[in-house]
């Protein structure tokens, strides 16, 4: 081997033929270069990936088979010239990082912004490289090492994307607000399937079940005989009660238009006491999966807005599933977000809530129309094209970002990324338990098919002092009244059971007892939605010990005043 030849694995390369063929090799400079410059050459030149390097204080320019096509028309004579005779149309945005690269220190720099020579016209170009010194066996800097890739066409692209998504005419601006005058209109008579899935049984069960808890830690708290210890769990188990009584409130206030705000709350938790309702909602065919962090993460976000943005999102892992399948639903912090639809990542710490399906998928062509209003792949009437529009302008107003990843005929991946705060939820404060008034010589037909709710509903009433007779449905408090009519001053009646509904049954005691009070109790009934005039007290469920007596007493008081003109106290006839 020749002293000026390197052992190289690729002495073919056209690089390495331009190194033979330089004036540095042929005046014989090469036969003097010292040993890690020789071993640094061989690298280059071995290395697929575009590399240049420099050597000596007249910066000669070295570079690999990679790196030449972006060399254009200085290929000639480049190897082995001085780097400042090279890039002479460069040399002042590169020169002081090339002398701190010699001084020892490394500099890098992400889509640096050039003017460059491009075969005899300038041109714009963005460049991503790192400059290392290499140093010699003292500890020298003998030259540098650049390691580089163009990032121009990418660079472009992205600017020019980003300009068009900024660019918004006057004709999309209006567009944009007759969308929003089109979706208002909608509103009512195009109710979102999940919102109209959960407004029914859903929500009637579920305030069932939070009328026993909510209305047991009521009377745990009338009671005032737990300790310390007792008492701390009590309310414990009554704030759950209410952050669960507040979600399903929520649902069905959004589809009365009610006013909605943001607030703190652990979003872990939020998500906890959603999961019922989503899981009910996918059906029993399909696996609902969560992983959610033991930590708090606190966000300000419209609670409402989050849970139908998250229900929008199942609805459609739901729709995307044939057969039996998965949803998984998880919540991981992020300190750092990449960039999404070519905006600039945002800054700042977020959850990232993440619902994956094992559905259909998304076509490609189809994944940058999700989001748009009105955009749907479902049949006619099977879905208004709102929902992940909606969880798109939810987001975005949020200060967050939302993503989208699929595969054909693996499934699809939505992220929502929301801004934690450092805030914490304010103290709902639990005021010490006034006593209730008394309610001796009154006596309450409680009508109710669930047995849980009904054995509350009939201890906290005997609590209060009442007589109580319990019937399970309409026909036994009918059978009832009719073998004892004047026994009762109240009926106490659910809305929904099985047969005649309790609205139905009420409706008949007043013809046929117009002197009786009535009461009716629901979470939800479409019965009520439909005959807002029906003219009977309603009690909301989950309702406390003091709500419970604040409808009663009125009621009982009104049969003696219709009964006798004036209002007087029943004779007690003892609890039955």
């Amino acid at each position: 081997m020749a002293p000026h030849e390197l052992p190289t694995s690729s002495p073919d390369s056209p690089a390495y033929r331009l190194l033979q063929d330089s004036d540095w090799v042929h005046a014989g400079l090469a036969v003097d270069a010292p040993a890690e410059m020789r071993t640094a050459l061989t690298m280059i030149l071995d290395c697929p990936e575009p590399l240049w390097m420099s050597w000596g204080p007249d910066h000669r320019f070295y570079f690999n088979d990679a790196f030449m096509p972006w060399l254009g028309s200085k290929l000639d004579g480049a190897m082995a010239s001085p780097l400042q005779v090279v890039w002479h149309d460069v040399w002042d945005d590169v020169n002081e990082a090339i002398a701190d690269a010699m001084a020892g220190k490394h500099r890098s720099f992400k889509n640096l912004r050039v003017f460059m020579d491009r075969d005899g016209t300038s041109r714009e170009t963005f460049w991503t490289f790192s400059y290392s010194p290499i140093r010699r066996v003292g500890g020298e800097v003998g030259g540098i090492l650049c390691v580089v890739s163009d990032q121009t066409e990418f660079v472009l692209e992205r600017d020019q994307r980003t300009r068009l998504v900024e660019a918004i005419s006057e004709e999309a601006r209006h567009a944009q607000a007759e969308l929003l005058k089109a979706r208002e209109q909608l509103r009512q008579s195009q109710k979102l399937e999940a919102i109209g899935q959960l407004t029914g049984g859903v929500a009637h069960d579920f305030n069932n079940l939070l009328q026993v808890i909510s209305g047991s830690v009521d009377m745990l708290r009338y009671g005032g005989t737990a300790d310390e210890r007792q008492s701390r769990y009590i309310e414990a188990i009554g704030s759950a009660a209410d952050r669960a009584t507040s979600l399903v409130s929520h649902l069905l206030s959004f589809s009365r238009r009610q006013t909605l705000s943001p607030e703190v709350f652990d979003l872990c938790e939020g998500l906890k006491g959603l999961a019922d309702i989503i899981r009910t909602l996918v059906g029993a065919r399909i696996t609902l999966e969560l992983d959610i962090p033991e930590q708090p993460l606190h966000v300000l976000l419209d609670k409402t807005q989050l849970d139908t943005a998250l229900i929008n999102i199942a609805v459609n892992a739901r729709d995307a599933i044939e057969g039996h399948g998965q949803v998984r639903i998880s919540i991981r912090k992020v300190d750092t977000m990449r960039s999404i639809r070519f905006a600039e990542p945002l800054k700042g710490s977020f959850a990232a809530v993440s619902v994956s399906d094992t559905g259909a998928g998304i076509e490609e062509a189809v994944l940058t129309q999700v989001f748009d209003p009105f955009f749907t792949t479902k049949g006619v009437g099977e879905g208004t094209g709102l929902g992940l529009s909606q969880v798109f302008g939810f987001v975005k107003q949020s200060e967050g970002e939302v993503d989208v990843t699929s595969t054909v005929g693996e499934g699809s991946t939505f992220t929502l990324y929301l801004p934690l705060t450092h805030k914490t939820p304010a103290a709902v404060a639990n005021g010490d338990a006034q006593p209730l008034p008394g309610a001796q010589g009154i006596n309450v037909l409680v009508v109710e098919d669930n047995v849980d709710v009904a054995e509350f509903a009939v201890g906290a009433l005997r609590e209060l002092g009442y007589g109580v007779f319990l019937a399970h449905d309409a026909s036994e408090a009918l059978h009832e009244l009719a073998q004892n009519p004047a026994h009762y001053d109240v009926v106490f009646s659910d809305v929904v059971m099985p047969g005649m509904s309790g609205l139905e049954m009420a409706k008949g005691l007043r013809e046929r007892f117009p002197s009786l009070g009535v009461v009716l109790t629901s979470g939800y009934s479409e019965l009520l939605a439909r005959e807002p005039g029906h003219g009977f007290t309603v009690l909301r469920k989950p309702y406390t010990l003091a709500e419970l007596s604040a409808a009663i007493r009125p009621a009982s008081a009104a049969r003696w005043t219709n009964a006798l003109g004036v209002a007087s106290p029943a004779t007690w006839r003892g609890p039955r």
